[in-house]
């Protein structure tokens, strides 16, 4: 059975097909597995993929991700034609330095892609942390075991917490939830993940907004609705809310 995780990010990088064309030199910040950039070169792009070396290793690496050390971007200047992320900017910790980075390597007439967690992602995990949390204490009531949020979560189990932090953040955590991203709180990231904010960081960084779009797909970060089809995310953004935002940037 293919990982839920890889459906919705191939599904979520479709959308962003047309502004990537045969023979594009591309960069890729967070590789992974290498899941997506093995589909970015499927579309005959050349890509260059790269992670932190502390990731943890993927049961399938589907394409060469090179380390760096998440800021410095180790190739010349105005290497790239388009420099691609998604769902990764909101976890980097020096966010101004990387994005510095990028400007410089990207070619004067280059784009920038990234693919960002919304708002509505933001509130609707929040909410969904409630009831995940009720499954887990049935589940721990009854003896049955309880499969994992996946990786979309980006957060430890309650059980790995409680190991690590103690009881105090545990209780804290079941009542509130935790950051998904580089940020204080679940309830702060509402306002880091606006576009508003997103738009005032690019545009500090020499970037120019060209377009922000939505990726037209529901879904939170305990993947509510485990079994649900793409199509059926797609009908539910409409009135739920898309749990991506798009932003296409060219330098300013």
């Amino acid at each position: 059975m293919r990982d839920p995780l890889e459906s919705l990010r191939g599904a979520e990088i479709e959308v962003v097909k047309p502004w990537f064309s045969p023979g594009m030199r591309v960069l890729e910040i967070g590789g992974g597995s290498g899941y997506q950039a093995s589909i970015l070169t499927a579309w005959e792009s050349s890509v260059v993929s790269l992670d932190l070396p502390t990731r943890a290793p993927y049961l399938k690496q589907y394409y060469p991700v090179q380390h760096y050390d998440g800021v410095n971007i180790p190739f010349a200047d105005q290497s790239f034609d388009l420099v691609f992320s998604s769902n990764v900017l909101e976890h980097v910790q020096c966010l101004s330095s990387l994005l510095t980075e990028m400007h410089r390597v990207l070619k004067p007439t280059g784009l920038a892609v990234h693919i960002l967690p919304s708002p509505t992602w933001r509130l609707w995990t929040s909410l969904s942390h409630y009831g995940y949390l009720l499954k887990y204490l049935l589940s721990y009531l009854l003896k049955i075991q309880l499969p994992k949020p996946g990786p979309v979560a980006g957060a430890p189990s309650l059980h790995e917490t409680l190991e690590r932090r103690g009881p105090y953040h545990l209780a804290k955590r079941a009542l509130f939830g935790g950051p998904h991203g580089e940020y204080s709180s679940a309830l702060s990231e509402l306002y880091y993940f606006s576009r508003k904010r997103w738009s005032h960081v690019f545009s500090e960084s020499g970037f120019r907004i060209k377009q922000i779009t939505e990726t037209r797909l529901f879904y939170t970060g305990y993947l509510t609705f485990p079994n649900a089809s793409l199509e059926t995310r797609h009908r539910i953004a409409p009135f739920l809310g898309s749990a991506c935002n798009i932003f296409l940037l060219q330098k300013a």
